[in-house]
């Protein structure tokens, strides 16, 4: 049981979730958001400025994955794993803010930014698929937009 899970976890099939998280590491630290690259953190500095002082991230603020058809890296970031005093600065009713980055090689830019309980990243095809849950209760609906390799495209 042990290899096949390994296997798994090699070939990046294993969620985000599934990875553990050393005993040394602290699951709420400002590092989380330090390790971005400069672009996406400077947008969340601006995201985050009404928060207060002592911003941190937990372990699976920022998601990745890689367009198989494109070649497109891509990092979620989700607010609703950053600790923040004002909490109304990053999270409504409709839920916390997410935003989405690719890069096709160079600097990462945004390009879509939505308040909703939770977006996850999955590939269709080898392509890149956000799957926003919205709706109260959480998931109460879902809306998928694909990407084209410029644009995300809703997904019929």
């Amino acid at each position: 049981m042990f290899a096949i899970v390994f296997l798994l976890g090699l070939a990046g099939v294993l969620p985000a979730s599934a990875r553990s998280i050393t005993p040394s590491e602290d699951p709420l630290s400002p590092a989380h958001i330090e390790r971005l690259p400069r672009e996406v953190r400077a947008s969340i500095e601006r995201s985050t400025r009404a928060c207060g002082p002592g911003i941190a991230a937990r372990h699976l603020f920022s998601r990745y994955i890689q367009d198989r058809v494109t070649g497109d890296r891509f990092i979620a970031i989700h607010f609703d794993e950053v600790y923040c005093i004002n909490r109304a600065a990053i999270c409504t009713t409709a839920g916390c803010l997410h935003q989405l980055y690719v890069s096709k090689g160079g600097p990462y830019r945004d390009i879509f930014n939505v308040y909703a309980p939770e977006i996850e990243l999955k590939l269709l095809d080898g392509a890149t698929v956000v799957e926003i849950a919205c709706g109260q209760p959480a998931g109460a609906c879902v809306r998928d937009f694909r990407w084209d390799g410029s644009h995300l495209r809703p997904l019929k």
